[in-house]
């Protein structure tokens, strides 16, 4: 069985959108200290205790979405008061048709560097949980915000509309987990947000149209991402772009052999981006076994191959 999703760009009336602007006083926040022991293995005095644990990062949402087809998405802005080293959000809402698709880095979390200012890359994945959105932002390069204060887009949350559903004037958000591992603090894992929307004191977001130019979001060449999750079972999502005059479009599942297990599309597709689900299965709609496979989109003008893992 597959499941695809097209994010389609259409234009749509444009209307001026806004945000509060975040009170965040570069102060110290604090927290309890969960730390058990200290960097030199020694027993932590301050365990249990709440401590200064750096300078505040403050998190709200922009007042308005951007609508891409049935696809509406929310942006988390920060001030951060000193560099963030990764992000961790439980993302709570009050309307149950919207289903969470996809978390995209903004500014914030492109324009990151390590501490000689060297440029690197963090990591930021999403997954839906029963009732809310998990967002983790990490990195394997010690890479870090600019921490200058200033407010920027933290990242972009995408939803999708059931089909038949009418999306309300607002929405409600909260942060049911909220964490914000500074710089300042050694061993550098202690959390620095001091606000955010909290179950107590929710945010509602005004769901005008803040943009959705559709030329703009177009994609400008093809594009093969990483599926998610992986590894992964019962079943996988692969999303690829196809850009303005594409031809016939492929997708195929391979295993080590270079057997063709399973073609996923093979049609001419219109530009945007596309998801599609993978339930482990063969053309004959059996399930294959647990190992490694390979995912290939191929075009006139185009071929791309990553790898998975299944694990039944």
């Amino acid at each position: 069985m597959k499941k695809i999703v097209l994010f389609t760009f259409i234009l749509s009336i444009m209307t001026s959108g806004s945000w509060a602007e975040l009170d965040c006083p570069a102060d110290s926040s604090y927290h309890i200290d969960m730390r058990t022991m200290l960097p030199d293995g020694s027993p932590n005095p301050t365990y249990g205790q709440e401590i200064a644990t750096g300078l505040c990062a403050c998190m709200g949402f922009v007042d308005g979405v951007q609508i891409n087809g049935s696809e509406v998405t929310f942006t988390i802005r920060i001030v951060d008061n000193e560099p963030i080293r990764g992000v961790e959000l439980d993302i709570y809402h009050d309307f149950a048709d919207l289903t969470y698709t996809s978390v995209t880095k903004g500014e914030k979390l492109e324009n990151v560097t390590d501490e000689d200012g060297n440029p690197r890359t963090m990591t930021l994945l999403g997954n839906w949980l029963e009732d809310h959105a998990k967002v983790l932002g990490y990195s394997t390069s010690r890479a870090r915000t600019e921490g200058n204060g200033e407010e920027g887009d933290l990242m972009h949350v995408t939803y999708t509309l059931t089909e038949g559903s009418t999306l309300p004037d607002a929405v409600t958000f909260y942060f049911g987990l909220a964490n914000l591992p500074g710089t300042s603090m050694d061993p550098e894992l202690l959390n620095v947000v001091c606000s955010f929307p909290t179950e107590e004191d929710p945010v509602s977001v005004n769901t005008a149209v803040v943009s959705a130019d559709a030329e703009s979001m177009i994609p400008e060449k093809f594009a093969l991402l990483q599926n998610y999750p992986n590894p992964f079972n019962p079943s996988t999502q692969i999303s690829f772009d196809v850009p303005n005059g594409a031809q016939n479009v492929v997708l195929s599942i391979y295993n080590l052999l270079g057997q063709n297990m399973n073609t996923l599309v093979n049609d001419a597709l219109s530009p945007g981006r596309y998801t599609i689900e993978w339930a482990g299965n063969d053309m004959m709609n059996n399930e294959v076994a647990s190992g490694i496979y390979f995912y290939e989109l191929r075009s006139e003008s185009f071929i791309a191959r990553k790898k998975m893992l299944l694990i039944r």
